[in-house]
Parts: structure tokens; C-alpha cells; sequence
């Protein structure tokens, strides 16, 4: 199994739904994300997959949600903003990007999101992928 990724950041609010103290007020975050994709194997060039496309296709989802209020995304009004839904997020906004038409392959078994919102604390969504 190959494994590659790459990192990039974002700064958003959010706040937390219920009686989280000063987590229930708006305030704002700066996030480091980083795309993991899993391989079964190499292409006929000996890479897994194409990072210069990864950094285009995350570059385009980060600058979506980049200093906006993550509440008042529609993904996030029947879920709790925290740091493990916005994985998940990211995660479903990047295989709904076009892009990735280019970057799904039989080869390609998993990916995972991992977002930083501080640097001793991360939670990560991990997708699964079969094609």
C-alpha cells in the first residue's frame, strides 16, 4: 500500500450548539488540513496518484469555506460544527469536486482527512473507496 498526501490551511468560525462555554460563542479557528489517499499500486510512471491535482482540487474546497461561519453551511444545520464533521465535510467536497474524475482510479482504496485545530489536537474522516 502507497500513501500520499499533502497539507494546506484555512481559518473559519463556528460555534458550538449546547453549553460548551466560550465554544458556544462565535469564534474562529486556523485549521491545517491534510488529504491522505491510499494506493494499492503505482501507474505505468511509478506514481500513486497525482498531487498537483490533490493541491488544486483541496486549494478550491478550502477557499469555499475559508472565513465563513461553518454554521451557517447547509451541511452543518442538522450537525454540530466540531472538528470531526468538518472532516467529513471536506471530505465529501472534495469527491463531489469534477476534478476528481481524474484522480479516482481502480488503484485508489481510501482517503483520509485529517484537520488540525490546534497543534496537539486533529480528528480525521476516513473514506473508504472501491471502484
Amino acid at each position: 500500500m502507497y500513501k500520499v498526501g499533502i497539507k494546506n490551511s484555512f481559518t473559519a468560525k463556528h460555534f458550538l450548539r449546547g453549553d460548551f462555554d466560550e465554544e458556544s460563542l462565535p469564534h474562529s479557528h486556523p485549521y491545517e488540513v491534510e488529504w491522505r489517499c491510499s494506493t494499492k499500486e503505482l501507474d505505468e510512471n511509478g506514481f500513486s496518484i497525482d498531487i498537483a491535482l490533490m493541491k488544486t482540487v483541496l486549494e478550491d474546497v478550502l477557499a469555499r469555506i475559508d472565513g465563513r461561519l461553518l454554521n451557517d453551511l447547509p451541511f452543518f444545520e442538522q450537525r454540530q460544527p466540531s472538528v470531526e464533521n468538518c472532516a467529513q465535510y471536506i471530505s465529501s467536497s472534495i469527491l463531489s469536486a469534477p476534478e476528481m474524475k481524474h484522480l479516482i482510479t481502480p488503484a485508489l482504496s481510501e482517503m483520509e482527512i485529517r484537520i488540525w485545530e490546534a497543534p496537539d489536537a486533529w480528528a480525521s474522516y476516513v473514506h473508504s473507496l472501491s471502484v
